[in-house]
């Protein structure tokens, strides 16, 4: 940065003051200080600023730094009119440098990039942010993970094994037989490893693996009421963050021939209908709030009322499926046993509330995580069904790891930058930067003070290079001036799945600020309760904009009123989301309402 010196009175006069625009604008020093907006001695490798606050310090490429400024719409600068000294245009260093960072020139011939929703934004920063190099959840490295091969069995096994003994502990009434696995490892191994594997007659149609079936298969009335009603009720819960819909396209359509498939489909959604026992005598009817479900309203009360105890039956039927069909290797490795082990999860989501679920959903998230594993599956592959059923499986497994206390499974890291990902892209990244805040709060805290603020201070840059870096397609399209009923004002974002992301932002930052170890002050005490009262506010206008409108949102809404209501002391504000967290259960049915219990206790806990 450029020193200025004021000259004695009998010199000349003073030079003029540079423009803030260049000659106040330091370009050399570490992205780390510039994101900060601190002065940087730009020592290397690692600067003052940087050594003393124990940050990551990361300079520019040599390319890059010191050459580039952009006008952006959040009031960041890169000029591209700035070249090298002795030359009188851009390098093609810089070219390319641009060519990533700006949209094409408008008739106006001014530069833009994507509109910031949060502020300014370092574009060199934000190429290097930390959420992609946050650290891999030791929980899953170092437990015992099956081989590839045996991953299927071994996540079969640990379904049959609880299912066995819910038989034997509740007598009901299924033969536990039914369940064994009809091929050992050693013929599977046989099996893949070229001996002759069963299969079936071919045909003259189209070729088709044994486990397929050649025509659609038949559906009993009652079995078509639950199909229609897990494309217009169930499948949008999975779906909110998937712009495809592929469990409400592509699963379907996988379902009518596989039996083992559409066997957990009716499970899935015959045991959501049991939540509802009383459904004739709700108000708030789930199906009227689903668009295009009034049609077949009537039939599935019909069917609901029919449900006890069927989707049980369901269930086995679908276990009963996987032990005869998981000596085909071509299964093992297929789209529709994901999706399979996807709606078995949610059946057991589902299931958690009741008797006779005993914790299986928790325990089964990692079977899920090792037949995921066998696929090489992730939340950037090409598949849009296997990329869906990823990112279905961490929505459960951060909420489940997070009232365990746990952390969570996955240990995939994702590869695209913020910069490089569009508008839904970034919706379910925050996802991704979410489950490693919720390793980040998990109860095996063995590290040092030191230690914990920093990997604190990294979770909180990751959440904040995405919340910079948002487009205006985020921003609330309806926010109340005044608070006209209750404590806070409403707060609507369209579509759902960009409300669900501010959703999981603030549960997110918030359980990482109250997890952090503090290092005294009142000012850093004030400035966390600032951003702590900001989440609470912003997370209770977007549930009350939302609520009893969406379903599929208000399975993201309790999770992040929870969450608020942990770093809520005010009673009248407890009071206010304790209401409103019940209305939310209300309209889920999950999980059950003793979470407002816990809540409770939570409160009454705390000095």
């Amino acid at each position: 940065m450029e020193t200025l010196q004021t000259a004695p009175s009998t010199s000349k006069p003073r030079k003029p003051r540079p423009s803030r625009a260049r000659g106040l604008r330091t370009t050399t020093g570490c992205l780390t200080c510039r994101k900060r907006r601190v002065k940087c001695d730009e020592k290397k490798p690692r600067c003052g600023q940087c050594s003393r606050s124990e940050r990551e310090c990361v300079y520019a490429p040599a390319s890059a730094a010191g050459t580039l400024s952009i006008r952006t719409s959040g009031g960041g600068e890169i000029d591209p009119t700035i070249a090298p000294p002795g030359s009188n245009k851009i390098n093609t260093n810089q070219q390319a440098a641009l060519s990533t960072l700006i949209s094409p020139t408008s008739a106006g011939g001014s530069i833009s990039t994507r509109a910031s929703f949060g502020g300014d934004i370092d574009p060199f920063l934000i190429s290097d942010s930390p959420e992609l190099r946050l650290d891999l959840s030791p929980l899953t490295l170092t437990a015992s993970v099956p081989s590839p091969n045996s991953a299927p069995y071994e996540w079969y096994d640990l379904l049959a094994e609880d299912a066995i003994n819910n038989i034997r502990k509740h007598n009901l009434g299924f033969d536990s037989n039914f369940l064994s696995r009809r091929q050992s490892h050693v013929a599977e191994a046989q099996s893949s490893n070229g001996a002759p594997s069963p299969t079936r007659e071919k045909s003259e149609g189209p070729s088709l693996e044994p486990w397929q079936s050649l025509e659609p298969l038949r559906m009993k009335e009652d079995e078509m009421n639950l199909f229609q009603y897990f494309i217009t009720t169930i499948a949008p819960i999975l779906d909110l963050f998937d712009p495809c819909r592929q469990f409400s396209h592509a699963v379907p359509r996988l379902a009518v021939y596989n039996v083992g498939l559409l066997k957990s489909l009716l499970a899935c959604t015959a045991r959501y209908t049991e939540l509802y026992p009383n459904i004739n005598q709700q108000q708030n009817d789930p199906i009227v709030q689903t668009p295009g479900s009034n049609n077949n309203r009537q039939a599935y009360r019909d069917t609901s009322a029919r449900c006890t105890g069927v989707a049980t039956q369901y269930y086995y039927e679908t276990l009963q499926y996987l032990s005869q069909n998981l000596l085909y290797p071509s299964y093992t490795k297929s789209r529709e046993i994901l999706a399979t082990a996807a709606l078995i999860s949610t059946y057991e989501m589902f299931d958690a509330s009741s008797k006779a679920g005993d914790g299986g959903w928790e325990r089964h998230l990692r079977g899920i995580f090792w037949i995921q594993r066998s696929q090489d599956n992730d939340g950037e592959k090409n598949d849009a069904l296997r990329r869906a059923v990823w990112w279905s499986w961490l929505r459960q497994d951060i909420w489940a790891a997070f009232r365990e206390g746990r952390r969570v499974l996955t240990i995939w890291r994702p590869k695209k930058r913020l910069m490089d990902l569009n508008s839904d892209e970034l919706a379910t990244r925050i996802l991704y930067i979410c489950a490693r805040c919720v390793d980040f709060a998990a109860k095996e805290k063995k590290y040092d003070v030191s230690i914990r603020t920093s990997q604190g201070e990294k979770l909180l840059q990751a959440l904040d290079d995405w919340w910079q870096i948002l487009p205006p397609s985020f921003r609330p399209i309806y926010k109340a001036d005044s608070v006209e009923s209750g404590m806070f004002s409403p707060i609507w974002i369209h579509p759902p799945s960009y409300a669900a992301a501010i959703q999981m932002f603030h549960f997110a930052r918030t359980i990482v600020l109250m997890n952090q170890p503090s290092l005294g002050g009142i000012l850093e005490y004030r400035q966390r309760q600032r951003l702590l009262d900001e989440s609470v506010e912003t997370v209770c206008g977007i549930a009350m904009a939302h609520q009893g409108k969406d379903l599929p949102s208000a399975f993201v809404n309790f999770q992040a009123l929870y969450a608020a209501g942990l770093s809520v002391q005010i009673p009248d504000r407890q009071a206010a989301i304790l209401q409103l967290l019940g209305d939310t259960l209300d309209v889920t049915k999950f999980p059950p309402k003793t979470l407002l219990d816990d809540l409770v206790d939570y409160w009454r806990a705390v000095p």
